[in-house]
């Protein structure tokens, strides 16, 4: 017999993946400190792992035709190292440090883009880069260095490519880089044993939550304006940076 709490995972997730509908990231930061308040910090790191699997993968599919491979390939090179870098670190080095650094750090950068957000003009640039920039590699391996240290992936990358791309492009840069990240975390989680088969009735009862937030957020993301885009993507990027100040 199902335990009721446990069904709150099904709205949990529903809130959580509203928000990855409409700003392509951002379903942890709702799902792991309330969840695990319910489930355990472990059981929601795991669930949120292979939730963002499942939604990615969903997501990028029909953008895939866009990717422009040596754009992407460095990118993704330079986002693994810096989670298993990360990884490795974390084995050695007291967490919480990097955690009051990514907070102080993500913290203002949010609220900035949140309080200029309004007056600013938003980018209408949909054109997917072609070329990789070194500024762009540095960027993929500190989100990458930050997933491995911390487990939270997007902001940095989010911050730079919300300045330079509409909604359209951000999201079809953002998703193969997210799908990466969500790969190389099960597969560590994996052989590093600590992500088990018991996690699996968890992830089917949040699969309709999943499916239903997805969609719904979706057709918010094709409707808000992309000034007030701009605004979400900074309030996400600020609470991740709450949200590592207050762990």
């Amino acid at each position: 017999m199902i335990d009721p709490a446990t069904l709150l995972i099904i709205p949990l997730s529903f809130a959580g993946f509203v928000l990855k509908g409409i700003a392509t990231f951002g379903p942890g930061i709702i799902m792991v400190p309330v969840g695990a308040l319910i489930f355990g910090v472990r059981e929601m790191i795991m669930l949120s792992a292979c939730l963002d699997l499942i939604a990615n993968a969903s997501l990028f599919r029909p953008n895939r035709n866009l990717l422009h491979n040596p754009f992407w390939l460095g990118m993704i090179l330079a986002m693994i190292t810096g989670t298993t870098i990360g990884a490795v670190l974390v084995s050695y080095l007291p967490v919480i440090y990097f955690d009051l650094v990514f907070g102080v750090l993500l913290l203002p950068l949010g609220l900035w883009i949140m309080l200029t957000g309004r007056h600013s003009s938003p980018s209408n640039n949909q054109n997917l880069p072609i070329q990789l920039k070194p500024k762009e590699i540095l960027l993929s391996f500190l989100a990458g260095g930050m997933s491995g240290l911390s487990g939270i992936t997007a902001p940095i990358l989010a911050w730079h490519f919300n300045r330079h791309y509409n909604k359209h492009a951000f999201r079809s840069i953002m998703l193969p880089l997210l799908l990466t990240s969500a790969i190389t975390r099960i597969i560590s989680y994996t052989l590093s044993g600590v992500l088990t088969l018991d996690i699996l009735p968890l992830v089917l009862l949040s699969i309709p939550g999943l499916i239903l937030g997805l969609w719904f957020g979706n057709r918010l993301f094709f409707k808000v304006s992309q000034r007030w885009f701009g605004i979400v993507i900074g309030s996400l990027i600020s609470l991740s940076g709450v949200k590592l100040l207050f762990r």
